[in-house]
């Protein structure tokens, strides 16, 4: 019988050929469908609000017949809809209620699931303000559930007499110890091991490909089917094609084998913290594909541990380490990869093999097709050292992941990379790498959305010890040149919790050079014993980009180690490159609006940690809101050290000292300078020049200034401060110099600085310089910045 070789793309799936014309053995085709995707019908909007992927929102007075009349299937499959009441009760006559749900069970007669019902408020919208922007929130998830995938009730049993002739007998190698016996004796290799399991891997992906060749449907890996001993599907990378929903039933395990080979994990187009490559294939993945999910409430077991996968962080034990920053390394790591982003030298160049091997093709996307190629002839493949995602759909539309148990994690958890429309829910991930041998074994993100638009992550419960979300958008050129936004992202109704490592719940960058916008995060709670914030937002002048409109709401905060949001504009470059320092790093309109702390709180911490920001670029519209957080410290204490911060605004925020009871409210009062700064020039022959501070609305905003030195000039608004001359400080930052220049304030409000010289001999100069005005008194911080080049003469 012959054989087909598998390939990452999932073009060329192992299959005999004898079963070509026999596609469906054993499986049953039904016309039915598996969906419960609820829309609206068309013209329907008189009484359905808004229809998401978990909620329906009607107009007041809805009635149960109006909203089942005006419901339909995404799929147009026939389904059985039932509004029930809040003690489960069915209800077919009366108005819609708060609490109300909606049942649904799909046309395959066990595919169930529920919508919440709830009566839209206007009122609430109104309350909301600039904190959330309700408009564009609805969009979002009216888009994702309309684009969620549903599948024909199509099934393909891995486990069936199709099949059974692709499970082989595997020896699958991997590391159990060092040879010193000791794993704090570093420089001790490990001790390797091997041993004979049954492999399902042919198995799954001849099924993937058969159903997505019938027209798509679900391939089924079900409970107690496995020839293993411990019960458990051992495979090596699973490709999934369009139309195809890879379904792990409860009960079910798949365990990833341990052996590091490209024999199992082929070379893919894939990514490494932000820069594409070519390398180990992701333990599920697919490329370029459409409507496909990984469904169930089955384990997915990557068998990563100490020993396993785990070395390549630090390159211990012998083992080659990713950490390198080196740029001559043997092999590739970080500094190599760092190199070619740089460098923007061409992708598919840049190949990572088991071995440094040449592979005989790569998948590549030509004319909306995904082919396999040779390799370009000036590539030149290294061995890697580049850990692989778990779950990575790449290039791909329409994107579910739902359900199921994920274990012992290589890299990064569910890693959706340049995607459109993805819902992520329901998810059981637990991770904690610092329980084996030392702390900060990390990369084990929970979920990781990459370059992604219209995203939704709902009631997922993830434990890490890196970050439980990082949203990403490339890295350095990679992403400014090669890279979309992510944006229009929700992520809501979740647990998420830290053991160890001082991983945030949710993160933004620091791979964020294509850009991070409009995410919203909501009615969630967050802890652990090492969580370290609710929301880390980090970047630096090699990124570009930014990260702009995120709003947090309705979540608690049981314990964290620093605080409720950080604000890191100056984010340490792992990998820096001489001169590549040449943006500004722009994080703006963070809004945190009813997000408290719990008595459990952490104490003598407060909420916001401003770790740094370019004076030149500050951070700018932070706005907090109607919270309370338990603490014995005090707001201001999170802008202790960094100061440069624009537009940051409090209202009703209440500190409550856990030890004493006693509570201090804050409030900002807005402080601005009067609009009369100007460039006063150090000779007579030179006119004064009023500056223009930058702005949203005018980025670009440059004045030409005297040339040689000159002064500032202007006057701070003292409505609301009228003791800011005795109370207030403030001071001037020329360009990326962090010494102030000195400004002296005078008793009516007025101010004028020491003397300011521009440089134009600096590596990052193109065509202005940077002069930024910083003044505070308390928590009512401000900064204006001005973009001045010299007046020709």
């Amino acid at each position: 019988m012959k054989r087909r070789t598998f390939v990452a793309a999932g073009l060329s799936l192992t299959a005999q050929a004898a079963l070509a014309g026999t596609a469906h053995a054993g499986t049953t085709t039904r016309a039915a469908s598996s969906g419960t995707v609820v829309v609206a019908k068309h013209g329907s909007a008189s009484a359905l609000h808004t229809v998401g992927t978990s909620t329906v929102t009607v107009k007041p007075r809805t009635t149960v017949r109006q909203v089942l009349a005006q419901l339909t299937a995404s799929d147009r499959s026939h389904q059985l809809r039932t509004v029930v009441d809040t003690t489960g009760t069915a209800k077919s006559i009366g108005q819609i209620r708060n609490g109300d749900r909606l049942v649904v069970r799909a046309a395959d007669g066990h595919s169930t699931r529920s919508y919440a019902l709830t009566v839209h408020d206007p009122e609430a919208v109104e309350r909301d303000g600039d904190y959330w922007n309700a408009a564009l929130y609805e969009e979002i998830d009216r888009i994702v559930n309309t684009h969620t995938p549903v599948f024909p009730d199509r099934r393909f049993d891995i486990t069936s007499p199709t099949y059974r002739p692709f499970v082989r007998r595997a020896t699958e190698t991997y590391a159990e110890g060092n040879e010193a016996g000791d794993p704090a004796v570093k420089d001790s290799p490990l001790v390797y091991k091997s041993r004979r399991v049954w492999f399902y891997g042919e198995a799954i992906n001849a099924a993937i490909e058969d159903c997505h060749r019938a027209g798509g449907g679900i391939v089924v890996i079900p409970a107690g089917g496995s020839r293993n001993d411990d019960g458990a599907y051992y495979s090596g990378a699973i490709n999934l094609l369009s139309g195809v929903n890879l379904h792990v039933a409860e009960d079910a395990v798949v365990k990833f084998m341990r052996t590091k080979s490209n024999e199992y994990y082929p070379v893919v187009r894939t990514s490494y913290e932000g820069t594409d490559m070519y390398g180990f294939s992701p333990l599920i993945y697919a490329l370029h594909q459409r409507d496909i999910a990984v469904t169930g409430h089955g384990t997915l077991d990557g068998q990563e541990d100490m020993w396993n996968w785990r070395p390549w962080k630090k390159g211990y034990w012998g083992e080659p380490s990713v950490e390198d920053k080196t740029t001559t390394a043997s092999y590739g790591q970080n500094g190599i990869l760092n190199q070619m982003n740089f460098q923007d030298t061409p992708i598919e160049t840049r190949i990572f093999s088991d071995d440094g091997h040449r592979p005989a093709t790569i998948p590549v996307v030509r004319n909306g097709r995904v082919r396999q190629i040779p390799p370009p002839a000036d590539a030149k493949p290294m061995r890697s050292s580049f850990r692989p995602s778990f779950i990575q759909p790449n290039d791909s539309t329409n994107v579910l992941i739902e359900g199921v148990r994920i274990r012992n994690i290589p890299f990064w958890t569910v890693h959706p990379l340049n995607c459109t429309n993805v819902l992520i829910r329901d998810l059981d991930i637990y991770s904690n790498k610092t329980t084996d041998f030392e702390l900060n074994w990390n990369n084990d993100d929970g979920i990781d959305p990459e370059s992604c638009r219209n995203v939704v992550m709902e009631n997922n419960h993830v434990t890490t010890s890196d970050d439980g979300v990082a949203v990403k958008a490339g890295r350095n050129v990679n992403g400014r040149e090669h890279r979309a936004p992510s944006e229009r992202i929700i992520i809501r109704d979740s647990a998420y919790r830290n053991d160890g490592g001082d991983g945030a719940a949710i993160s933004m960058g620091s791979e964020m050079s294509g850009s991070i916008r409009d995410v919203f995060i909501h009615d969630s709670v967050f802890g652990g014993p090492d969580l370290s914030l609710i929301l880390k937002i980090k970047t630096n002048s090699n990124r570009g980009g930014l990260v702009e409109r995120v709003y947090v709401r309705d979540c608690l905060l049981e314990q964290s180690n620093h605080g409720l949001v950080q604000l890191d504009a100056n984010y340490r470059e792992t990998v820096p490159f001489p001169n590549a320092d040449a943006f500004n790093p722009t994080i703006r309109n963070i809004y945190v609006d009813r997000v408290n702390t719990a008595p459990t709180m952490s104490r003598g911490k407060t909420t916001f940690a401003l770790s740094s920001s370019a004076s030149r670029s500050p951070v700018e519209g932070v706005y907090y809101r109607d919270s309370t957080f338990h603490t014995t410290s005090n707001l201001a204490a999170g802008f202790k050290s960094v100061k440069i911060i624009k537009n940051f605004v409090v209202d009703n925020v209440t500190y409550v000292d856990p030890d004493t009871g006693a509570t201090t409210r804050y409030d900002t009062t807005p402080l601005n300078l009067l609009d009369r700064t100007r460039a006063v020039s150090d000779t007579s022959t030179n006119t004064d020049v009023q500056l223009t501070p930058v702005s949203i609305d005018q980025p670009d905003a440059i004045t030409q200034v005297p040339a040689g030195t000159f002064t500032l000039d202007g006057a701070v608004d003292l409505t609301g401060h009228p003791n800011f001359p005795q109370t207030g400080t403030i001071r001037a930052f020329l360009d990326r110099d962090t010494t102030p220049i000195a400004v002296h304030l005078n008793p009516d409000g007025s101010f004028h600085s020491d003397p300011i010289t521009l440089n134009d001999d600096q590596p990052w100069f193109q065509d202005r310089h940077y002069v930024a005005v910083n003044f505070y008194d308390g928590i009512n911080i401000n900064t204006a910045v001005y973009q001045v080049a010299r007046r020709a003469q």
